[in-house]
């Protein structure tokens, strides 16, 4: 932008704001420069040194010293910015102006000055909080923590859980996230390919996943809490569980199940639902955000589970991207790529993503909000702070007037009261299912079982009865597509006997 002195006369008639501010001379250029800083870390603006502060014109003249004072100073940005000063010659006068101009475009945000960031409003330059940095910063560069691809020199692939990887890529190709070459592949191709190693060396993004030796992870806690009354004056169950993501998950839906009541109805003879009073998805879903975006760089934080009479609380250390908010993840309109491609921990996230932790980019959230609201449940609280993210789901035993120990002991059906109803064929069954959904002739494949007729008369059916398996499409139970998951009971029998 070009500026003359008409230009100059016209914003001087007016008075300072958010994108104008006059300085009398260069003596004060250091406050000028921190000024433009701010401007250029908003929407823009033009800083004039020769008007003073009541809008009078009255230039100043520009000497040898002068210009290397303003090329010094325009050098101690960081980044580097592409703003010159424009000299405009008052008439009749050795006298000049001194301008300096920006749009707001710059595509480096957030810039600093001297080391620090500055921030306007209205007419007032300040410092800018940590946090707004940070939120700006990850606009335009995004929000990663980085921490996950640094190696552990203290790290070997003998501390990972080498059965554990080789079931995730397994679990991979049959959902087709991997190619079926990667079955031939050693441990050590496989952690490349996830890029899980670098030149040999293994990172922590490795150990967060597949560590069975988690002594240099102190960050890999998960704390499970269940109080009596809706806060924590009284606890019924109190531990605490080290290990790695996968153990993790599994350990927070066991809690669950030991905590929350599962009830079950029939409405035909092949149609048995068992749900637990969240739902099940919904709680697992949020379980797995917080593992996946956590910030597990923060060694003194660990992930929470509280469950009290009215609510559970799920919460990690970490933040929400700077251009998505829990409000608007969480109202009506959400849609389903709120949340999508923005996770903190990029290569983690991908290998939850292959092993069947995340089932669908970027739904998470929505899918949590519709699981709630079929519930008949309001959707979860999100709360985020700035370094702590909380997700407050309500239960559904605070609405009756009976007491929640009443209430359970009426509806409750534990997997260790069931165990002995599984026979042998079932578990087998339900192992082979696993967290997936499966077609009849993936799960025959897979158990190694070739007969239709008799696999849905000693396995399928009998399943289904006792309420332990579900069809992904009710409409057409005899479609050869149609395919087979675990109801929450049965996942509860999953959990207490994988």
């Amino acid at each position: 932008m070009s500026i003359d002195i008409d230009y100059i006369r016209s914003i001087a008639a007016n008075n300072e704001g958010v994108d104008v501010e006059f300085k009398e001379t260069t003596g004060q250029l250091n406050r000028g420069m921190e000024t433009l800083c701010g401007m250029i870390n908003g929407r823009g603006g033009i800083v004039v040194f020769g008007v003073n502060n009541k809008g009078k014109i009255i230039g100043q003249e520009i000497s040898d010293k002068t210009t290397r004072e303003i090329g010094d100073a325009l050098g101690r940005f960081d980044p580097a910015i592409d703003i010159q000063p424009q000299y405009i010659q008052l008439e009749d006068s050795n006298k000049y102006l001194i301008a300096f101009c920006s749009n707001g475009m710059d595509s480096d945000k957030p810039y600093m000055w001297d080391g620090k960031p500055y921030q306007r409003h209205d007419s007032v330059t300040t410092v800018m909080p940590r946090e707004r940095f940070l939120r700006l910063h990850e606009e335009h560069t995004g929000l990663t923590y980085k921490w996950e691809r640094k190696v552990n020199p203290n790290l070997t692939i003998d501390s990972l859980d080498d059965g554990l990887i080789h079931r995730v890529v397994e679990g991979g190709i049959r959902r087709g996230r991997l190619s079926d070459e990667a079955k031939n592949d050693n441990t050590p191709t496989i952690l490349n390919r996830l890029k899980l190693m670098q030149n040999g060396a293994v990172r922590n993004s490795a150990a967060i996943l597949f560590g069975k030796d988690l002594t240099d992870y102190p960050q890999m806690l998960l704390r499970l809490a269940r109080f009596r009354g809706i806060d924590k004056s009284e606890f019924i169950d109190n531990r605490q569980i080290y290990g790695n993501i996968f153990e993790l998950t599994s350990g927070a839906m066991d809690f669950f199940f030991k905590h929350l009541s599962l009830s079950g109805t029939t409405h035909n003879r092949i149609e048995r639902e068992d749900e637990l009073e969240i739902p099940y998805d919904a709680l697992r879903e949020a379980v797995v955000n917080a593992l996946c975006h956590r910030a597990w760089q923060q060694e003194a934080s660990s992930i929470g589970i509280a469950i009290y009479d009215d609510r559970v609380e799920i919460e990690n250390a970490g933040r929400f991207p700077a251009t998505l908010s829990p409000q608007r993840l969480t109202a009506e309109e959400a849609s389903a790529n709120d949340s999508t491609s923005l996770p903190p921990n990029p290569d983690i996230a991908n290998v939850m993503f292959i092993g069947g932790l995340i089932e669908h980019w970027g739904r998470g959230l929505s899918m949590i909000n519709n699981k709630c609201k079929n519930a008949g449940l309001p959707k979860p609280k999100i709360n985020d702070n700035g370094y702590m993210v909380k997700v407050i789901f309500a239960r559904p035993l605070a609405k009756d007037k009976r007491t929640v120990g009443e209430q359970l002991e009426n509806s409750k059906r534990t997997a260790e009261e069931q165990l002995d109803s599984i026979s042998s064929s079932l578990r087998k069954l339900i192992l082979a299912i696993g967290e997936n959904w499966l077609t009849a002739q993936e799960l025959r494949d897979k158990m190694g079982y070739k007969s239709k007729g008799s696999f849905w008369t000693n396995y399928l059916s009998p399943a289904i009865e006792k309420g332990l398996v579900a069809l992904e499409n009710k409409e057409s139970s005899k479609s050869p597509t149609q395919r087979y998951g675990l109801t929450d009971f049965g996942r509860s029998i999953f959990i207490a006997i994988q």
